[in-house]
Parts: structure tokens; sequence; C-alpha cells
């Protein structure tokens, strides 16, 4: 199943080591296309859903940044077993890891926007799709130097 997660600084080094899989702990906040949400849904396509899980990552980064920091998500793909509900958390996507899992990278996102500038937008966050073997290049956006 696809995940989505704000950065955390141990996913940041990894990331400036240019290594393109991660290690989640139990435990982690996470945003996905769980059987609920999908249900919740019907008909909707999976990129859409998909879309609104990734969002509400970045939202959640966003909201975990100074105001003149961009937020950053990673993707990357977990067996459907290492992930449990936590929609009273995190919303209709909240998820939460029940096992630590190693996964390769899918992609890497960051906002366009600070976050002071996305809260004065009123659409969705635009974002930048960065390759996994990119990842010292997204955190460098990410810190202004990109």
């Amino acid at each position: 199943m696809r995940i989505f997660l704000p950065l955390t600084a141990e996913d940041r080094s990894v990331l400036s080591a240019a290594g393109t899989r991660i290690e989640i702990a139990a435990g982690r906040p996470a945003w996905a296309v769980t059987a609920p949400a999908r249900a919740d849904r019907p008909g909707e396509d999976e990129e859409d859903l998909e879309y609104d899980a990734l969002h509400d990552a970045v939202h959640v980064a966003l909201s975990e940044a100074g105001p003149t920091s961009r937020g950053l998500v990673l993707a990357l793909d977990v067996p459907d077993r290492a992930l449990g509900l936590a929609e009273e958390t995190g919303g209709a996507y909240g998820a939460v890891l029940l096992e630590t899992v190693t996964s390769p990278l899918a992609a890497v996102h960051v906002t366009e926007l600070t976050a002071q500038a996305a809260a004065e937008d009123d659409t969705d966050p635009a974002l930048l799709w960065f390759d996994p073997s990119e990842g010292r290049e997204a955190i460098a956006y990410l810190d202004g130097n990109g």
C-alpha cells in the first residue's frame, strides 16, 4: 500500500546521504488510501484518492514547518499488514505503522510555497516531485537552496 509521510529528522539524514531505502518505525503516523477511505468514496479514481491522502500529509508537514519553511512528504509502499487505521488523529486517510518496515522510496514531494505562503493561498499547495535518487536535491530545495 502506498503511504505518505511528513519528513522527520531521521528521514532527512537518509535523504541527505542519498539513500533510497528508509526504515519507518512502528507507531509512526502515515496517510494512505485505506479500505474505509475507499469505501467512503465509491467510484472515485484511485489516483484521486491518493492525491487527497498525499495532500493531507502535506498539510501536516506544513503545519510542522516554520512559517518560512517548505513541507516535504515521502511516498513509499508498505505491506498492507503493516498499516492500521488512525482516522481519529489523521482524518479520513489517517493511518499508523503497526510494525517497523524498511522500504524503498517511491518519490519525494516538496511544496513550492513556504508554510506561510501556502496558508495565504486558498488552493492545495503545489508540489514538486523528486525521484528517490534526488534526495539531496529535495533537501536543498526544502532548505531554499534549490
